[in-house]
């Protein structure tokens, strides 16, 4: 009984990370879901990761020009970090992981859906087809309703590998790529358009060879996220930039000087940063660093920039060695995420790391060959792996247990 509260307050976090700027409430949500649990969570090296980012946000208040506003930066922070743990901590079914997925994925195709209603009452066909005009939210940022959806669509493919789950929450599922694929293509973000393109044409490839797809993406992904943003390769930056130009938001060139003030706040404070939140406050543009590299860096120092790659790469890494299927998964979430995290806000914002634990704990292995373990037994049959039959896991097994049970 505790437990299924204990889902239900974590997809009340879940639901409530698709809206912008509800911090307290998912961070609140997500302790209570942790404590609801009734035991301590197991720290494994991505949850002590976790922690260490949070409570680093938290100890820059001490060196910070700002107080107040560090403190509201590192909240946030916060607020991803015990979601991260609390998803890794009470989702240990498959049940549970699509059910609190799911409570994501709902809010944010409900945020589509409500753009494509109003593009329809903007002028129909005609007023959706003008990329001039953006639809967006009103009170929310139209920037986070489109990398929202991104991440909801990655998270949506990665859910449909859970195997042996019903054909109602495969539909489900199915039917909400479309919805929030319309929505990223009416909110005209730049950014999320080239996610959603080379989401699926990683989908596509990776069906091919896996392999080849994830280690292209691994030495393609980090080297643009570093390099980009310190001066090597903006001109073609610059130059797809314009190809999507028709899009009204915004360009890169405005990007590129803020990257520039960025780089070199950075350097004033190169190892521990100048305290959360504060670069928006001392530069002439008056925004963050829009570079999730540059951003993390200003705010945490190189210290917490070890934090938080340590952290993304333990679980793409450790996902990515399960199998294909993990693979690509893993694979999907670095190539979706890669436009938002080089011109985006996105680094602490909890949709990203909601997904990222989702990740971590999804049941996708492939059918698992095994030794028979019993040395007296003698095999008729020609030497080879014999499949072991499917037992139930254990009470209190992770969903890696479940998964491993489900796809023998």
């Amino acid at each position: 009984m505790m437990t299924t509260l204990a889902v239900a307050l974590l997809c009340v976090a879940a639901f409530q990370a698709s809206t912008a700027n509800v911090w307290l409430t998912v961070l609140q949500a997500s302790a209570g879901a942790i404590l609801l649990r009734c035991r301590l969570p197991r720290p494994r090296l991505p949850d002590v990761l976790a922690v260490a980012i949070a409570a680093w946000a938290q100890l820059t208040v001490v060196w910070s020009s700002d107080v107040a506003q560090t403190r509201s930066v590192a909240l946030a922070y916060t607020s991803a970090a015990l979601l991260f743990v609390a998803v890794r901590h009470v989702a240990t079914t498959p049940w549970h992981l699509l059910a609190v997925g799911g409570s994501y994925i709902v809010g944010c195709a409900i945020a589509a859906w409500r753009l494509i209603i109003e593009a329809r009452a903007a002028g129909g066909s005609t007023g959706a087809m003008d990329m001039a005009v953006r639809f967006g939210i009103e009170g929310t940022n139209i920037n986070f309703t489109a990398y929202s959806s991104v991440t909801a669509f990655v998270l949506a493919l990665g859910l449909l590998k859970i195997r042996g789950q019903r054909r109602l929450v495969t539909i489900a599922l199915t039917t909400a790529l479309p919805v929030l694929a319309s929505g990223i293509f009416l909110n005209r973000t730049k950014g999320a358009l080239v996610a959603l393109l080379l989401v699926v044409a990683y989908a596509l490839l990776s069906e091919l060879n896996p392999r080849v797809t994830w280690v292209a993406a691994v030495a393609v992904v980090p080297t643009l996220l570093v390099t980009v943003p310190l001066g090597l390769g903006q001109s073609a930056l610059v130059w797809t930039d314009d190809v999507i130009g028709s899009a009204a938001t915004g360009d890169v060139l405005s990007r590129i000087e803020l990257w520039r003030y960025a780089s070199s706040y950075w350097w004033d404070s190169l190892w521990v940063g100048g305290g959360a939140g504060t670069f928006e406050l001392w530069n002439p543009l008056g925004i963050r660093a829009h570079n999730a590299v540059l951003a993390v860096a200003v705010d945490l120092g190189l210290v917490g920039l070890v934090g938080v790659a340590a952290l993304f790469g333990a679980v793409l890494a450790r996902r990515a060695a399960r199998c294909p299927v993990g693979l690509r998964v893993a694979g999907l979430f670095l190539v979706g995420g890669f436009p938002l995290w080089l011109t985006g806000v996105w680094e602490f914002e909890r949709g990203s790391w909601l997904a990222l634990a989702l990740l971590s704990m999804l049941p996708v292995h492939a059918s698992v060959r095994q030794k028979v373990d019993d040395p007296g037994r003698r095999l008729t049959g020609p030497p080879g792996p014999v499949r072991a039959r499917a037992t139930a896991p254990p009470a209190g097994a992770t969903a890696l247990d479940w998964g491993a049970a489900i796809t023998r």
